[in-house]
């Protein structure tokens, strides 16, 4: 075997590939390289967006009748309950509907 090509440099030894000239070529890495331990499930955490002042104006009009106008459209009814989060808008005799607070675009009611 010639270890000389013909531009004059050695020829590499053999169990290198082309392109690695100071380094072997890369190894494959055991399917078991590092023991694995069962993930353990966290606690999720939600975030809502609070606006304290619009929840106030909100609960001023508890047990009215307002017009909620929301990004569907608008719904009338008795605001009967507002959380952090939703209100509770009682529609008829025996409907309540929960409309989240960041689908709110205003409400209309008697002012105070």
């Amino acid at each position: 075997m010639n270890n000389y090509n013909p531009f004059g440099y050695p020829a590499l030894p053999a169990g290198y590939a082309p392109g690695y000239y100071a380094y072997p070529p890369p190894q494959p890495i055991p399917p078991n390289y590092a023991p694995r331990t069962p993930a353990i499930p966290q606690p999720a955490h939600y975030a809502a967006l609070v606006e304290p002042v619009f929840i106030e104006h909100l609960l001023r009009h508890k047990g009215a009748k307002v017009v909620i106008m929301t990004t569907a459209g608008k719904v009338d009814g008795i605001l009967s309950g507002v959380a952090v989060d939703h209100l509770q808008l009682t529609v008829g005799d025996n409907k309540a509907l929960h409309i989240r607070l960041a689908e709110v675009v205003y409400f209309e009611g008697v002012p105070f």
